[in-house]
């Protein structure tokens, strides 16, 4: 099964889910795989894209999920940071990453463009806020009120999948 979230790094609300979903695929580590989208609301988040832009230059180096960690479980560091590059730049160190090729993804349009593609699949899935999870396609709205709920959500979906 597939849990699709459309998220913000700088978003508290997705901040506030982060340890429900990983909870979930703790509970469920051979029936649920995260599908996480870029959807940063850069008119409400003004690190959004730029944080965005950290996890997938990280990526290009094999450490996405890595430094998506750290910057849900760092937001509340960097968010209020008027210039978070030197931090996401620190990030990218502790992950041993190189820092050459990690500030040249950084700035780079071919990575920007992998965000944007990802807003576009929101756009195209009627996303209207962050975070905004799918099951099996399935908007779950309301969002889940806890990791209990969340769970319970999951059971009757691969119940119903049976």
């Amino acid at each position: 099964m597939t849990l699709v979230e459309f998220g913000d790094y700088e978003c508290p609300s997705c901040g506030y889910y982060y340890p429900m979903v990983e909870e979930v695929l703790r509970r469920y580590p051979d029936k649920v795989k995260l599908e996480f989208h870029h959807y940063p609301l850069i008119q409400m988040h003004a690190h959004a894209l730029a944080a965005a832009m950290a996890a997938e230059s990280a990526g290009d180096q094999g450490k996405y999920w890595e430094m998506h960690d750290l910057l849900y479980k760092n937001q509340a560091q960097w968010a209020r940071n008027p210039n978070p590059e030197s931090q996401f730049l620190a990030y990218a160190a502790d992950l041993g990453l190189d820092a050459n090729k990690f500030m040249r993804s950084l700035k780079s349009p071919d990575v920007e463009k992998r965000i944007l593609e990802d807003i576009q699949r929101g756009s195209i899935a009627k996303v209207e806020g962050t975070p905004s999870f799918y099951i099996n396609g399935q908007s779950l709205n309301p969002l889940p009120k806890g990791v209990d709920e969340f769970a319970a959500l999951i059971d009757s979906t691969l119940q119903a999948s049976k």
